[in-house]
């Protein structure tokens, strides 16, 4: 288990610093793009990378999560860099095909719609990024089973490097959100080489390419693409009807919110991308020593997640114009609303994973389609009429719905304590809530950010939500004796 709780460690580790540089980086550089575009300019670039998003998952359906279990599990078997190899091999080349089959429909799409030509061009020249992300995700995908998420995240801050230069370099060009993709082109070559030479160093590489196999792990893969592809369409599906029946302005405001939100959820994504492929490992060897670390992380994405959440909505006013300005003021209630999604995004994508480390794929992909089938007609039937507040509070609650059923489904396998893992952090989160309201009119956001924190901690400790156990599992984590005995 020790050993099991270092590699998740090591890999949040590595992502942690990664992301956070990343995300410091890509901080100023989004301040610079949303304020250099402008909101109906941003609204265009946002349309165009909701379509992508959203094309992109047909090109993978489902083979980059599969691919990552099966090679965890596979590791356990004797002869398993040739069975791994074979595996990505074809991967690789279904993916291929798929995206140069996504690329023709992206752009049919943006033609069948009515897109303006200038949009049409700049579909198609992202389509090129759609490619080389599916070799980049074949790759990757194989390193994750090999729980070797270091590599890609020293590359990934790298890759923002490139495209933050050369997309400044863009923007005082006055190229527009063409200098942008052109930029992210570059640093999607630099990914794609560096996961590929990674893996190499591992001893795999592309193994036979065998088409006869294509069709059953397309079939294997289906509730994964499902999943993949609901998702999508869940958190892209808004932004593509407000564009086209609110315009290019209030599509702005939104994407500019719902970017902030998405960065919000960084912590979550990393300890959820180290956990699945160790927890699938784990499973097999030892499923019952899981429920532990399944409770234990549920708890410190809620600690995390709330005050995100809480603490967000009420400072809303103040982070909104720090980054966009007054051009941006009519964000300022979305974000109130759409930051709640946290603490929910952080939980459902948390629970989903537990629910595929299960190998109930089906059961998660039911799931997602009802949540997405909620989103995508509540988003047909309210967004003409009352625009971004309505994709807000929808998106809120699609994530609610989706919660609701992964713990129903969980409820007789997984075993939280609901009283320290869920109402306690409540508490706490509502003692700083109520100091952050009372004093963020009177105070910078900074001193207002401080205030909370300082609470908070206390208050979590107060309500025993961390303590002594805390301690002692960082303890036995530092400790080479323990994994050492683990193994």
């Amino acid at each position: 288990m020790y050993q099991l709780s270092r590699i998740v460690v090591r890999n949040s580790l590595f992502s942690a610093v990664a992301q956070i540089v990343i995300k410091i980086i890509s901080f100023g550089f989004s301040v610079l793009v949303i304020r250099r575009l402008g909101p109906a300019e941003f609204g265009q670039y946002g349309a165009i990378l909701a379509i992508g998003a959203v094309f992109m998952v047909l090109s993978d359906l489902g083979l980059s999560p599969y691919t990552v279990r099966e090679v965890a599990k596979l590791r356990n078997e004797p002869d398993h860099t040739a069975q791994i190899s074979d595996l990505y091999g074809n991967v690789l080349a279904i993916r291929v095909l798929l995206t140069v089959l996504t690329a023709f429909l992206q752009i049919a799409t943006a033609w069948a719609t009515g897109e303006t030509a200038l949009i049409i061009l700049a579909v198609a020249i992202n389509t090129i990024g759609l490619l080389m992300y599916s070799i980049q995700g074949a790759t990757d995908a194989v390193l994750q089973g090999y729980e070797r998420l270091d590599i890609t995240a020293r590359t990934k801050v790298f890759q923002q490097l490139l495209f933050v230069a050369l997309g400044t370099g863009a923007l005082f060009l006055h190229a527009g959100f063409f200098g942008l993709i052109g930029a992210s082109l570059c640093g999607i070559v630099l990914l794609m080489v560096s996961c590929w030479r990674g893996l190499a160093s591992l001893g795999v590489r592309p193994g036979k390419i065998d088409p006869r196999r294509w069709f059953e792990l397309l079939r294997i893969c289906f509730p994964f693409g499902v999943i993949g592809l609901t998702l999508g369409l869940s958190y892209k599906f808004d932004s593509i009807l407000l564009y086209h029946f609110r315009g290019d302005v209030e599509n702005g405001l939104y994407t500019a919110s719902y970017n902030l939100v998405f960065s919000a959820a960084m912590l979550s994504n990393i300890i959820n991308t180290s956990l699945y492929p160790s927890l699938s490992r784990q499973a097999s060897r030892d499923p019952e020593s899981l429920n532990l670390v399944y409770d234990r992380i549920l708890r410190y994405l809620l600690i995390t997640g709330l005050p995100i959440a809480v603490g967000g909505s009420i400072l809303a006013d103040q982070i909104i114009l720090l980054i966009g300005g007054e051009a941006y003021r009519g964000a300022i209630d979305v974000f109130r609303i759409l930051i709640l999604v946290s603490p929910l995004m952080f939980v459902s994508e948390y629970l989903g994973y537990i629910v595929l480390i299960q190998g109930n794929e089906k059961k998660a992909a039911r799931s997602v389609l009802i949540s997405t089938s909620v989103n995508v007609l509540a988003n047909i039937i309210f967004i003409p009429r009352y625009g971004m507040i309505a994709a807000a509070v929808i998106t809120v609650i699609t994530e609610i719905v989706l919660v609701i059923q992964y713990a129903l489904m969980l409820r007789s396998t997984v075993h939280f304590n609901r009283m320290q893992t869920v109402i306690q952090p409540l508490i706490a989160v509502a003692i700083m809530g109520g100091l952050v309201l009372l004093a963020h009119q009177y105070v910078p956001l900074a001193v207002s950010v401080l205030l909370g924190g300082i609470v908070y901690l206390p208050a979590l400790l107060l309500f025993n939500v961390i303590g002594r156990d805390e301690l002692a599992f960082v303890r036995n984590l530092r400790s080479p004796s323990s994994a050492g005995a683990a193994q």
